[in-house]
């Protein structure tokens, strides 16, 4: 029971701070007047109602996706580093999101597109890895097609026209800036579904930990279960590429953060990392709106900033367990 209460009091501390977070980054308190009183502002309801609250719930919405994508990867592959912009998923959804703009295509056709190119670019990585290699390998495989998609990439910008090259440079490094309550309804109707049906699969998951034999004996058929949390984290990675650009690293922040709170249980994992995921989205927006206003960075910078040197930290502290279970 204590434990529960801790994981109670964990979950209850991360909302309030991701609703700290989200009001800061949404200038609510000093609107409220202008918005419900008789005196109102017509240009400030418009900033908040049109940019800013699109804008915010976009960016905790993308996060608590790609925690829950991340945190799905983690936990199939096996693979503490695993992450969806590691393994293929990100590029592959970027580059078909960026064919699909580029042959005119729009609203749902795009996001349909880069979810086929995410599963295209993970059936790649797991191909060229192989089913049964050491985790190390899935990341060289996922580095070797990251490679591909950018060259890919950087090829058809290059093809692009000077009125829309920084557009589209600016998206494919992750932006919140040009999103729409069209774009932030779509990423919000998608994060319940994607989250209980990842978190139905708690059981597989822990279960995948000890091998895939003791999962198959414990009766969770492999291929369907597999196949089922790879289309998710895919979906869900697709969908904020689509909407949002490439925004690197939360996935692969946000789990661990919650497993140095929780535990390695998926079940509370995945109870716990969206909410982290979001929380660090919405901070890196508000710092992408802030570091050098009234300019504004990407937000793929900010997290790349954070999740690199992290991603580097969690080598070598897995380095370092290998050299001393092997001494």
């Amino acid at each position: 029971m204590p434990y529960y209460r801790s994981l109670l009091l964990s979950f209850l501390l991360l909302a309030l701070a991701l609703l700290t977070g989200l009001l800061l980054d949404t200038p609510i308190g000093s609107s409220l007047p202008s918005l419900f009183g008789h005196a109102h502002d017509p240009l400030t309801r418009q900033l908040l109602l049109e940019l800013r609250l699109p804008r915010v719930l976009s960016a905790a919405a993308s996060g608590a996706l790609l925690a829950c994508a991340g945190a799905a990867a983690q936990y199939q592959f096996r693979n503490a580093l695993a992450e969806p912009g590691l393994i293929g998923v990100s590029g592959g959804a970027a580059l078909a999101a960026a064919l699909a703009l580029e042959a005119g295509l729009g609203g749902g056709l795009v996001a349909m597109t880069a979810f086929v190119g995410g599963l295209v670019a993970l059936w790649l990585t797991w191909r060229l890895a192989g089913p049964r290699s050491p985790s190390s390998q899935l990341i060289l495989a996922g580095v070797a097609i990251n490679a591909l998609t950018g060259s890919l990439l950087t090829l058809l910008i290059a093809t692009l026209p000077d009125d829309s090259l920084r557009t589209v440079t600016f998206w494919l490094m992750g932006s919140f800036a040009s999103v729409n309550w069209r774009q932030a309804s779509a990423l919000l109707i998608a994060l319940p579904p994607v989250w209980v049906l990842l978190w139905r699969h708690w059981r597989y998951l822990n279960l995948l930990q000890l091998g895939d034999a003791a999962t198959f004996h414990a009766g969770y058929p492999l291929a369907r279960g597999r196949l089922q949390v790879v289309a998710l984290a895919a979906l869900a990675t697709s969908l904020v590429v689509a909407n949002c650009g490439m925004i690197g690293f939360v996935g692969l922040m946000a789990p661990h953060l919650a497993r140095l709170i929780t535990g390695a249980d998926a079940r509370r994992v995945l109870l716990l990392a969206p909410l982290l995921g979001a929380l660090l989205a919405v901070i890196a927006d508000t710092i992408s709106r802030l570091a050098i206003a009234p300019a504004e960075l990407p937000v793929g910078v900010i997290t790349s900033l954070a999740g690199a040197p992290f991603f580097l930290w969690l080598m070598r502290r897995a380095l370092m367990g290998s050299d001393n279970a092997r001494a």
